[in-house]
């Protein structure tokens, strides 16, 4: 056998080899903070479910638990005032959003990523009944030495409200 042919020998068997299980089993690794074991159904912190609007804290950083929760219950209440007056008024519609912010250190939301439900209707009522009641929402001002501090919530509402999607879990109301 010539040195050529033992290589290619070698490469095909090397080459024949492949196609088995990984030997590295699969990782499981979490990075952040581990998720609170009390946390509602559905991931979410807190839930604040009203007739016509139910409100999800899907995450709050650096703000305390009692804060954030009374901030779900304002913005859960807000919505539900406004889907009421939408309501009488036959323009309410059944929708979605979710608002991501940093809040600053004067207490003012700020950088605020929104994903809202399609069809300008729903747009029109997030807007007035959600996104507008947060941005007026002051939180509690930063001391010196606090982490940064950020909060998204989720809300659906209209005629046919269930809950958020996902969710079978409590929460007041």
């Amino acid at each position: 056998m010539t040195l050529a042919h033992g290589w290619g020998c070698s490469i095909l068997l090397c080459a024949a080899c492949g196609g088995g299980r990984d030997v590295i089993p699969e990782s499981h690794d979490v990075h952040g903070e581990v998720q609170d074991a009390g946390r509602e159904q559905g991931g979410y912190e807190y839930i604040a479910k009203r007739t016509l609007a139910v409100v999800g804290l899907a995450e709050a950083r650096g703000i305390d638990g009692a804060t954030s929760s009374r901030m779900t219950d304002h913005l859960a209440d807000a919505l539900e005032a406004c889907a009421e007056g939408l309501s009488s008024q036959g323009k309410l519609v059944d929708g979605a959003a979710r608002i991501a912010a940093r809040i600053e250190p004067d207490g003012t939301p700020g950088g605020l990523a929104l994903k809202i439900g399609p069809g300008d209707a729903v747009k029109a009522n997030a807007i007035l009944c959600f996104i507008a009641p947060f941005k007026m929402t002051s939180f509690p001002v930063a001391r010196p030495d606090d982490p940064p501090r950020g909060i998204a919530l989720e809300a659906t509402w209209g005629p046919h409200v269930q809950g958020i999607v996902g969710v079978g879990g409590r929460g007041p109301g």
